[in-house]
């Protein structure tokens, strides 16, 4: 009888090296001695839990040190609060002036400065060109105006993309990815994975965020929540949930998922004030309509909000993060439209206690616009 643990340490890191870091981070937590003998051959990372996500906050890429073709990421890691500087296969010219707008299961989105969206992962090196976004033949509305004469996606207009998996998936062919981008100042397109073209849910409204829920796309502005039910390769029409007008004006809304319930988070973002109260509702749906219940506290658990999709874990037996708080980091798109040039006297990036009421801030000072990266994947 084969025991695992036993296989000695240089035939295990010579079968470990042939894959990628994902890879053979998930071997190292078989046991206590594969981890012993693998992580010791693997760069410095962040936190890993690839049963119980928690993102790290990727911060900038540049050349890599070791070679001019490939490129080094930088993460920093909310438990040890260091930087961990890690080298990827992915070619530095691709990445170089992108405009980075959202993270899940392993993959980084940004809009090239050839006007296309881009999907890559750091740790593998993989690759994904998406279709190229146009509008409507013939569209004559605010986007064209932004967008010019080609109908093309204008760089400076996609706001977040927030990467999904497509409901009741189950092809065995691919991953059922489901893509979402918003656009400023108006506009929601999605994209599903081996598609040719992306298609437009909504050319007039401006979105904060959205998420695939309960089989269907939400989509939430300053006022109201707009839904489509996904049916094949095809949209059905949108439907109306208004937000309650007793709820905060100043404020970007948010979207998360936790045990079936829906929860919309509003974040004051008055310009030029940092740490402001956030307010977390739950949707109830009702026969004769819809209530948003105000949320309290959300237990053990911790929110991460910002470019992307926003998601909530479990912090039961994980070191570093706090239960009963909102992660954030800025993602005003005013800023986050600049790119590469910090605006350190007004990142209002940081941590909300929701028991306490109390804030702290996230120090980073002189970085470009930060994007939270999950490593593992966040349904």
């Amino acid at each position: 009888m084969v025991v695992w643990a036993d296989i000695p340490s240089d035939l295990l890191n010579s079968i470990s090296n042939r894959f990628d870091i994902v890879s053979r981070l998930r071997l190292s937590t078989v046991c206590t001695s594969w981890a012993s003998a693998i992580r010791c051959d693997l760069p410095a990372l962040p936190s890993f839990h690839p049963d119980q996500p928690v993102p790290w906050l990727f911060l900038r890429v540049e050349p890599s040190t070791s070679n001019p073709d490939h490129s080094d990421f930088s993460f920093y890691d909310l438990n040890t609060t260091t930087l961990d500087c890690i080298p990827s296969p992915i070619p530095y010219p691709l990445v170089y002036g992108a405009r980075w707008l959202g993270s899940n299961n392993g993959w980084l989105a940004f809009i090239s400065q050839q006007h296309q969206l881009h999907l890559i992962s750091p740790l593998t090196g993989a690759h994904l060109l998406l279709p190229l976004i146009k509008l409507p033949d013939g569209f004559q509305g605010v986007l064209a105006y932004y967008w010019g004469n080609d109908s093309k996606v204008a760089w400076n207009t996609c706001m977040k993309v927030i990467l999904c998996q497509e409901p009741d998936h189950s092809s065995v062919s691919h991953s059922g990815l489901l893509v979402l981008a918003l656009f400023w100042p108006h506009g929601l397109a999605v994209w599903k994975e081996c598609g040719d073209k992306w298609t437009w849910l909504n050319l007039k409204t401006h979105y904060n965020d959205a998420i695939v829920y309960d089989g269907k796309i939400y989509a939430v502005g300053h006022e109201v929540l707009h839904w489509w039910e996904v049916t094949g390769s095809s949209f059905r029409a949108w439907n109306i949930l208004p937000i309650s007008t007793t709820m905060p004006k100043l404020h970007a809304n948010y979207l998360v998922q936790v045990g079936g319930k829906l929860l919309m988070i509003c974040r004051n973002r008055e310009w030029g004030g940092c740490g402001h109260r956030m307010s977390v509702y739950e949707l109830n749906f009702y026969p004769n309509g819809i209530f948003w219940r105000h949320v309290e506290s959300i237990g053990n658990h911790t929110m991460f909000l910002g470019k992307g999709y926003s998601s909530i874990a479990s912090t039961i037996g994980l070191d570093g993060a706090q239960g009963n708080c909102i992660y954030y980091v800025d993602d005003d798109y005013f800023y986050c439209k600049i790119d590469v040039q910090p605006r350190s006297s007004f990142n209002d990036s940081g941590v909300q206690n929701l028991k306490k009421n109390t804030y702290e801030k996230i120090s980073l000072d002189n970085s470009p616009p930060a994007t939270w990266f999950w490593p593992c994947a966040v349904k």
